[in-house]
């Protein structure tokens, strides 16, 4: 509703004015040079407008083109095998030019993000190899790939639980001339499902200053090392003595990783100077 003068207001219909553009720009001449009595009031009327053209003129956004069908997921030695039904195309429509997989972490704690594992798969199946962590919960979902700038929405989610594998046993640590020392007990593997193959180990090994040097850079680094199936002990000779490491170890089966060793993080001051 517009004020018109102080003695009368004009009346605006916005659902007639929608589905009337003639009716509108009549109703928008009349008000202009007079005063809106509330504020977002002309917004709204130039909305209508705007749906009204579209009414008027057919204009209709299009809907996604179809979504792949009926995803399955099994776990596997070899990973989690997915497979799917190509999407149903109405005569004339163009196929998907490949899919993509994503897969995403879920928990009681909340669900990660979605992330892209696969790209322009050409077929209907894709075995995903992504490390996961044992006993946890994942969900995939593919969506199909038109073009460029067409996509599907996603497919349906499915969910698997990555195998359970046996962690690596207490890790210990020593401290020698040539640098520290880390040995551990190799797991006992135990299979109640698939039984899949220890293929090795990551150390992982954190170090901060002992006393801070804010004048030698970073104060905190966090990397990894990858070992053999067959190996119980590793050296670590890339330490300095004015830095304390941390260390931790987890196996890896396939695409499954372990939880960290028995027992805690040990840490230790390194060897050798700057």
């Amino acid at each position: 509703m517009v004020h018109q003068s102080s003695q009368s207001l004009v009346e605006i219909d916005i659902f007639v004015l929608a589905v009337c553009p003639t009716r509108m720009e009549r109703a928008m001449t009349h008000l202009v040079g007079h005063q809106v009595r509330r504020a977002g009031a002309l917004a709204l009327a130039v909305a209508a407008l705007l749906v009204g053209s579209l009414i008027a003129t057919g204009v209709e956004a299009s809907d996604p083109p179809p979504a792949p069908t009926d995803l399955s997921a099994t776990v596997a030695t070899s990973g989690i095998e997915l497979s799917w039904t190509a999407p149903t195309l109405d005569p004339g429509e163009d196929a998907p030019t490949g899919y993509d997989v994503e897969m995403r972490k879920t928990s009681a704690a909340g669900d990660s993000e979605w992330e892209t594992i696969a790209e322009d798969v050409s077929d209907t199946d894709y075995t995903s190899t992504e490390l996961l962590m044992t006993e946890q919960t994942y969900e995939f979902r593919v969506i199909a790939v038109y073009s460029e700038d067409s996509s599907s929405d996603p497919s349906d989610a499915v969910s698997i639980t990555a195998p359970g594998v046996s962690k690596p046993g207490s890790l210990t640590k020593t401290r020698t001339t040539s640098g520290i020392e880390l040995a551990w007990i190799a797991p006992t593997l135990s299979w109640t499902g698939i039984a899949l193959t220890l293929s090795g180990y990551v150390i992982e090994r954190d170090s901060w200053y002992t006393i801070s040097h804010p004048e030698l850079g970073q104060d905190f680094t966090s990397d990894e090392h990858s070992v053999g199936s067959d190996a119980t002990s590793y050296t670590d000779t890339s330490t300095v003595d004015s830095r304390t490491y941390g260390y931790s170890i987890y196996a890896v089966y396939g695409y499954v990783r372990s939880n960290t060793q028995d027992g805690d993080f040990v840490f230790l001051q390194g060897v050798g100077t700057e």
